[in-house]
């Protein structure tokens, strides 16, 4: 009776994303044609935002063996009555979920040009900008998942599903309101999802408060990353405007060369820039 008790809630939660993944095409090819859309055009928009939603995927890809490794480490702790240990341990998971996606999330967005345009040569125009605002949803999506787990592991496991069935509505709500505007179109898609996954993050920080009795220190959770994240994105964003003037961008392979460089000095940034924000003392 344990296992289903404690099952139920977890995989009906894994369920309710499946069922919004599933509803999104309908509702926003509904909402375009409502826009004034013709079938054809809504399903070129909607098959452009389909593809971005292939990279957003990406950094969650990354998260999910680490909500698996943490689970056991907090349940431990919990069941042997070392809450000081769950807490530390929880704060911690959501500050590797954060220095892990954040970085990858900013570069997704600053970079969102070359890299649409490198891995779909030719496709609809909307593709880089869909992205941008995807990158920043990718980051949310990593904490979600991380903050489900911490939930799920300290015994509340019926809290995450709250939260993913009020960000889930949040976002069919948005969507519906929002996309039939021309000037939105399908911009309102990942609009939709950036403020739902936000939601669910909120909920569910909201609710590890509760459950372990102490606010994880979001300095650490995420201040760190962002400080980090912001001058990495800036460098690459810059090192990229530069290399186009110089080297241009006629061609997916000068545009190739350009964002490599672009990811190159990034990553540069951002590991000489976690070295530095050691010594700020918001931080610590």
């Amino acid at each position: 009776m344990d296992i289903l008790r404690i099952g139920i809630p977890i995989s009906l939660g894994a369920s309710i994303m499946a069922i919004l993944s599933s509803l999104d095409p309908g509702i926003c090819e509904s909402r375009l044609a409502a826009a004034g859309f013709s079938k054809y055009d809504a399903g070129v928009l909607y098959g452009v935002y389909a593809k971005v939603q292939t990279l957003f995927n990406l950094p969650a890809a990354f998260m999910t063996p680490l909500t698996i490794a943490i689970v056991p480490a907090v349940a431990g702790a919990m069941a042997i009555g070392k809450k000081a240990e769950a807490e530390k341990t929880s704060e911690d998971a959501m500050r590797i979920a954060s220095v892990i996606s954040m970085p990858m999330g900013v570069g997704l967005s600053v970079l969102s040009y070359p890299i649409v345009n490198v891995l779909y040569p030719n496709s609809n125009a909307a593709g880089p900008g869909l992205l941008s605002i995807m990158g920043i949803a990718s980051f949310f999506i990593c904490l979600v998942l991380m903050e489900n787990a911490i939930l799920q592991a300290s015994g509340k496991e019926k809290l995450p599903m709250v939260a993913l069935i009020s960000g889930s509505l949040l976002k069919i709500l948005i969507n519906w309101i929002i996309i039939p505007i021309p000037t939105v179109n399908i911009y309102g898609a990942p609009i939709g999802t950036l403020f739902g996954y936000c939601c669910m993050a909120v909920l569910d920080y909201i609710f590890i408060r509760k459950a372990l009795g102490e606010n994880p220190h979001l300095g650490k959770v995420l201040g760190r990353p962002l400080f980090c994240s912001v001058l990495m994105g800036a460098s690459a964003f810059g090192v990229y405007s530069l290399c186009s003037r110089l080297i241009g961008t006629a061609g997916t392979l000068k545009m190739f060369v350009s964002m490599a460089l672009a990811v190159v000095a990034g990553v540069r940034v951002e590991f000489y820039s976690k070295q530095r924000e050691r010594n700020l003392a918001w931080f610590r």
